[in-house]
Formats: structure tokens, C-alpha cells, sequence
């Protein structure tokens, strides 16, 4: 609208020009300089408005998937002068999917002051984001021109991180190994033993309070639990490039990275130890709420790009498991190495193979999807759950 509104008195003033030369009226011609004059010094004010700005943008570190997050904005004016309102657009990755972007509220950047805006935006995407530079526009006092220039700013980095999805598969019990077992023991009272006591930390439950140590040392202290010899898991997630299937919303890496995450707090909800031998550092003893937001973080970066197999990830963290501890291996794609680690480590440790069907978020991956060799993993000695597939 602003630029028909700046087309029209352009094309007017020169019409009214070209009328005055012929008909030799100055009235007219004037009337046309008038319009020339206003034009340029609107096209000056929306100029001046972009320039000599010093932007600088505040996000938050991390969020969830599909949680509403809010940019703030903040602009300084480097020049002591009027400037009409401008509106700021950032330049947010594509990959980031994001949903619901909202409009900045126009603001007029002040000399002695800063002046803060903000939108607001829903990341769909999981992983690691980075942009820098954003856009802002201004236009004159009249709102007949507007003029837009790209401004850099230090790179913002935020980290999107999954959400808990839900599943409901059939592990392993016997033998000591799994999970349900886990949760049985638990809740039943069977096969726990104190395995020391320790301070407090954010996430502990009061029940766990060990009274007597807190009285004597005056610092709160809680009783650690391990629940049998099924009370440790390592998660093995296959990270090996070109085994993210899937340019939606929801990949198999996405996918994946929720179940683990889902699985993973019903685990620390019933005292086992869970770790990801190959995708993090040797860790201290830590809550539940906090070592679930770890995890939460340490899945929202994960990407696939390793170079390495997942079939040697395997072998690898098996040498590195506890005694009594299930090894569980989330995985998409059969890369050819799979089978031939399993049955190395058949009667070694305990291995369940947590497959998805790579077909189903994209047809063109089926002859490599892990799905199809589920009774092979089996041979191998694996105990293998077919995941369901998570609509984007």
C-alpha cells in the first residue's frame, strides 16, 4: 500500500509538471515541486531511520519442542536524532521450523536510551540453532516510503530440546536384565540395597533422607539405592551420517531422541543408573530432575554426522559397561556392521535392539531400514522391540 501511495504522487507530480509546461501555469508547476520535494524528504526520513543503529538480541539458551519462546530485541540509536518507528525481522533458520512467528511491535530508537521489542515464536525442530543479522525496516512520518536494511548482530545460539514421547514396548525381564524388573523390584521392596549415603542435591526425593547422618553433620543427607543387578543401562544412539531419515517435523533421530528421553526418566524414576557411555564425559552423582535435563540437553544436540558405525559404537561401549548392566541400542538404519557386533558380544552383556522402520518416514530408505532385519539381530542374540512410528 505504501508503495502505490508513493508510485501515485510520483506519477501525479510529474503529470502535474508536464501540464504546466504546456499550459505555461507556474501554479501547477509549483504544485508539482511541492509533491517532488515532499517524496525525496520522505525517502530522506525512512533512509535516516535505518542508519546508525546498534542492535543487539537476548534469547534464552535452551527450550523445548513446541514451547512458546519469546526474543527480546534491544535497539540503541547512534545518533542524536528523530526517528520515526521501525520494525525489526529476524532472521531465524529455516531448519528450525519454526511455527507462529509473531511481528515485533514498532519502536522509535532513542539517543540517551535503549529501546527493548520483542516476537515471539514455537520451535518444531530439535537440535542446535545458530543465526546472526537481522532486518529492519522503517518508513517516513507520512508512511509513503519504506526502506529496509540488513544489520549485523553477534551470533544467538539456542538449543531446542525433545519432549518426552511416550511409548509403550515390552523389555526385557529375566535373568536380572531390563527395566521391568527394575520397576518391579522398586516397588515391591525386593532387591534393594543401600549403596551409600551422600549430600542432598536438587531433585532428590525427601523419602530417601537419611535422618541420623543429617543430625550428626548438620547438612542434609540422602541414602543412594541400587535396585539389583539390573539397575544400570547404557543407551547407544546411532549417530552415523546419512541415517537421519526423514525432512519433516519429526525424523528418525527426533524420534529416537524422544523415546530415549521417555525411557530414560521412567528409568531414573526408579533408581537405575542410567548413562550415554559414548556421547558424554564421566559424570558426578546427581539428581533425578537434574540428570533428566542433562540428558534432555545432551539429546537436543545430538546430530547424525559420526563417521564411525554403529556396530563399532557397540563394541566400544560394551568394553565400557558395569558389571549387570543392559546395553540399549536405538537404531534406523542397518549400516552392515550390526549383526557381526551382536553375535561378538552374545553371552557377554545383555542387548536389546530398539529398531525403527526407516521406510515409514521415507519410502525410498526401505532397503536399508533396520526394521527388515529384525530376526537376523535376534540370531545374534539380541533382544529386539520394533518402535512405533511418530507422526510429525
Amino acid at each position: 500500500m505504501r508503495r502505490v501511495a508513493g508510485r501515485a504522487l510520483s506519477v501525479a507530480s510529474l503529470f502535474l509538471g508536464l501540464v504546466a509546461v504546456l499550459i505555461n501555469a507556474p501554479a501547477l508547476f509549483y504544485m508539482s515541486f511541492a509533491l517532488i520535494a515532499t517524496i525525496v524528504a520522505c525517502n530522506i526520513q525512512s533512509n535516516l531511520a535505518t542508519k546508525a543503529l546498534r542492535i543487539e538480541r537476548i534469547a534464552p539458551k535452551s527450550v523445548h519442542v513446541g514451547e512458546l519462546v519469546t526474543v527480546e530485541i534491544v535497539l540503541w540509536s547512534e545518533r542524536k536524532i528523530k526517528r520515526p518507528l521501525v520494525t525489526v525481522d529476524d532472521n531465524l533458520p529455516a531448519r528450525l521450523h519454526p511455527g507462529g512467528v509473531g511481528p515485533s511491535l514498532p519502536v522509535a530508537p532513542a539517543f540517551d536510551l535503549p529501546v527493548r521489542t520483542l516476537y515471539q515464536f514455537t520451535p518444531l525442530k530439535r537440535g542446535r540453532f545458530r543465526w546472526k543479522n537481522l532486518k529492519v525496516t522503517a518508513t517516513d512520518a507520512l508512511g509513503l516510503t519504506t526502506k529496509t536494511v540488513e544489520y549485523p548482530t553477534e551470533q544467538t545460539e539456542i538449543v531446542v530440546v525433545p519432549l518426552p514421547i511416550p511409548v509403550s514396548i515390552e523389555l526385557p525381564s529375566s535373568a536380572g536384565w531390563g527395566i521391568n524388573e527394575a520397576i518391579s523390584g522398586q516397588a515391591a521392596g525386593a532387591g534393594i540395597e543401600p549403596r551409600g549415603i551422600r549430600q542432598y542435591t536438587y531433585g532428590d526425593s525427601l523419602r530417601h533422607v537419611h535422618w541420623r547422618t543429617s543430625a550428626r553433620t548438620g547438612v542434609l543427607q540422602v541414602k543412594e539405592f541400587q535396585a539389583g543387578s539390573q539397575g544400570a543401562a547404557s543407551f547407544i544412539i546411532q549417530r552415523s551420517s546419512n541415517t537421519d531419515v526423514g525432512k519433516g517435523n519429526v525424523s528418525t533421530l527426533d524420534a529416537i531422541c524422544g523415546h530415549s528421553l521417555y525411557i530414560a526418566e521412567q528409568m531414573l524414576r526408579q533408581g537405575v543408573s542410567v548413562s550415554f557411555p559414548l556421547m558424554e564425559e564421566e559424570r558426578g552423582k546427581k539428581g533425578e530432575a537434574e540428570r533428566k535435563e542433562e540428558i534432555a540437553l545432551l539429546l537436543g544436540t545430538l546430530n547424525a554426522d559420526s563417521a564411525t558405525t554403529l556396530g563399532a559404537d557397540i563394541l566400544e561401549a560394551a568394553a565400557l559397561l558395569d558389571t549387570g548392566a543392559t546395553l540399549y541400542v536405538f537404531a534406523a538404519i542397518d549400516d552392515g556392521s550390526l549383526v557381526s557386533s551382536l553375535q561378538r558380544l552374545r553371552g557377554r552383556a545383555s542387548v536389546v535392539m530398539l529398531v525403527y522402520d526407516a521406510a515409514a518416514y521415507d519410502p525410498k530408505r526401505i532397503s536399508d531400514s533396520a526394521a527388515l532385519f529384525s530376526e537376523a539381530y535376534r540370531q545374534a542374540g539380541a533382544h529386539v522391540v520394533l518402535m512405533p512410528e511418530v507422526a510429525g
